[in-house]
């Protein structure tokens, strides 16, 4: 049988004599949606934010593909990072404000593919036609594109980097109803289309049950319950 993607065991947080979550364990498969329900201030962000070595845990263990990153040296860290990446509930704050749309779509190829100019462009342009965007939205600036728009600018870049696991922490809650479920199809399209997987974080139950696999209830700082929906995984 293979690891599954991501495995979290026993994780748990503190902030000086506060507990934020304790014993939270569950596993993402490869191709899985894996979502993760809580209300605000559920500590659900804050696992998310462990997960991709943003903020580091009391204790536990994060294993992506079978090896822990909390004991990981910097080196080997920086090497699977562009392989864990995390879409934030404010996109923007991903994108350079001075730097054309297109621009910072390729900012990553730029730092990591070690493409030369004409394949960086096109590259580029592959994964903007991927994602649904048009010449018009890749000559603004990120202030003058829409929710949606930077959303998938931020999909963009992060698909450019062949990704196995992203972290979605409330991918579309800033969105209007119709533009969240463009989004929410886009995220599944580019699933099927690379195999990757999605930790889901949201507090909006019916947004979970529309595309994840299985859902994990946090409540109380641990997971009570893990719901089966009934899909199967890239379907």
């Amino acid at each position: 049988m293979s690891l599954p993607v991501l495995a979290v065991n026993e994780l748990a947080m503190k902030f000086g004599n506060s507990e934020v979550f304790k014993n939270v364990s569950f596993s993402v498969e490869a191709g899985e949606t894996f979502g993760l329900f809580g209300k605000s201030g559920s500590g659900k962000t804050t696992i998310g934010r462990c997960i991709v070595g943003l903020e580091k845990p009391t204790y536990g263990k994060i294993l992506v593909q079978g090896k822990d990153i909390l004991r990981m040296g910097k080196k080997e860290f920086r090497e699977l990072r562009p392989k864990v990446q995390m879409i934030f509930q404010h996109p923007e704050t991903s994108l350079d404000p001075r730097m054309k749309a297109f621009e910072n779509l390729i900012e990553p190829l730029k730092l990591h593919s070690g493409l030369k100019k004409n394949a960086l462009l096109e590259r580029g342009e592959e994964l903007a036609e991927l994602t649904g965007l048009r010449p018009e939205h890749l000559a603004r600036y990120p202030s003058h594109l829409s929710g949606g728009e930077i959303q998938r600018i931020v999909l963009a870049r992060i698909m450019s980097l062949s990704p196995a696991f992203v972290v979605a922490d409330e991918p579309t809650s800033m969105l209007d109803v119709s533009v969240q479920a463009q989004i929410l199809r886009l995220m599944q399209k580019l699933q099927k289309e690379t195999g990757v997987s999605y930790l889901l974080i949201s507090h909006d139950l019916e947004v979970l049950r529309r595309v994840c696999h299985r859902i994990a209830y946090l409540e109380d700082g641990t997971i009570t319950s893990v719901e089966n929906i009934k899909r199967g995984i890239n379907t």
